[in-house]
């Protein structure tokens, strides 16, 4: 028996996650595989294979199809939105095989429900990762508060009038291959697994599974080079760790907190700012702000983390808060809102700097007390990493993560 994961990317938030789990699953001793639609180099030879690219099979009419549903899914929305009705099927040098285990992760904007039913096997359990509400939705991705997805998603707030039915029929067809497939969800935060069990869906889930995401070993490391000096940060100065994938994403909410920090001068002159991530902002001139762009590796992440005084997330929304987490395993403590999965990546030392959700001046005043904490002689006040290191480990998620799929098919098959 043999575990394929099946994500679109092996680089956003759910192809990490994939990919890290997979590589824990083989290194407890299962066979497990990423397919995904990126290329990928081949692993030296005898070393089992990681990676496999998943390519559409030639055909005209599948391919404008998909082409024509994907531009609809745009123009028609107001907001991110992506169809299951693409009509392309996929194939790779490897493929899943009868009985094996099918783990699906981010799908969204890829691959329809015609591909993915092609590609799951007679007898095969499937598990279905939820890593935003795309899974339960008639569409939508982002959860701003609406709860269509627990019934019909019949006016579904995002998709313009006249098509609004589109998004029922969405759901229907997740439905459909939820029941039909015997899909078992998992979910990555305990927030995750609410929405996934008050979902039309997953309508007889219960006790949902929460497998959270792993944190990369080089968080741990010891040895982590400080970059203090390198960016000549005078020593009275704190720093302040702030980022995302784009620092434009507009859900991040990086440019108003820039913005609020800077209406706080006494506050502010206390920072220098370390900004990561893609795009370029409009910064306040009395703030200081070393733009770093976007970061390529874990190792760049964890040196702007460990020569930080603190990681702030002024995100409106996160199904987990991988950065939080991360900041944590390198010693950093956080302040954030608290909004959905938040809490399940912030241990119970920072709680108390997460702050309600919108409120920047909370978030502030949260920043404020754990600056206060670090010592005048400045000694860095530095949080307790064996509490991320207990929780998001690899081979503690391998671990629970086996478990899920062994009461659905027996330990004795996993191996």
């Amino acid at each position: 028996m043999k575990i394929w994961h099946i994500t679109r990317t092996l680089y956003g938030g759910a192809g990490i996650y994939a990919q890290r789990l997979s590589d824990a699953l083989r290194d407890a001793g299962l066979d497990s595989c990423v397919l995904s639609a990126d290329s990928h180099e081949p692993l030296e030879a005898g070393k089992p294979q990681g990676t496999g690219q998943l390519v559409p099979v030639a055909g005209t009419v599948p391919r404008l199809v998909t082409r024509a549903v994907r531009s609809m899914s745009h123009r028609l929305t107001a907001g991110p939105f992506h169809s299951l009705l693409g009509m392309e099927r996929y194939r790779g040098e490897q493929m899943p095989a009868k009985g094996d285990i099918i783990h699906l992760h981010g799908l969204t904007g890829w691959m329809g429900l015609r591909g993915l039913r092609a590609l799951i096997p007679e007898g095969s359990a499937v598990f279905w990762t939820a890593h935003d509400l795309w899974p339960l939705s008639g569409g939508c991705i982002l959860y701003s508060g609406c709860d269509g997805y627990r019934g019909d998603c019949g006016n579904c707030p995002i998709l313009h009038k006249g098509v609004k039915s589109w998004a029922k029929a969405e759901l229907r067809m997740k439905e459909d291959f939820v029941r039909d497939k015997k899909v078992r969800p998992v979910a990555n935060s305990r927030w995750m697994a609410g929405h996934i069990e008050q979902s039309r869906v997953f309508r007889d889930a219960t006790e949902v599974p929460v497998i959270p995401p792993i944190i990369d070993p080089v968080y741990f490391s010891t040895g982590i080079e400080n970059l203090r000096e390198k960016l000549k940060v005078a020593p009275q100065k704190k720093v302040l760790a702030l980022g995302a994938r784009a620092v434009t994403d507009r859900y991040k909410g990086i440019p108003e907190f820039l913005a609020a920090l800077a209406g706080r001068s006494k506050l502010a002159e206390q920072f220098v700012i370390l900004l990561f991530g893609e795009g370029e902002l409009e910064l306040p001139p009395n703030l200081d702000v070393r733009a770093l762009g976007r970061l390529n590796s874990a190792e760049e992440i964890a040196r702007v983390y460990d020569s930080s005084d603190v990681f702030v997330s002024p995100s409106a929304m996160e199904t987990f808060g991988m950065a939080l987490a991360e900041a944590q395993a390198c010693g950093t403590p956080v302040a954030a809102f608290d909004v959905g999965g938040v809490r399940d990546a912030v241990s119970g030392e920072c709680a108390g700097y997460l702050v309600p959700n919108g409120d920047m001046e909370a978030l502030l005043n949260a920043l404020e007390k754990v600056a206060e904490r670090n010592s005048p002689a400045g000694d860095r006040w530095r949080v307790d990493r064996d509490w991320a290191n207990e929780h998001f480990e690899a081979s503690v998620i391998a671990r629970r993560q086996m478990e899920i799929y062994s009461s659905q098919v027996g330990s004795s098959q996993l191996v």
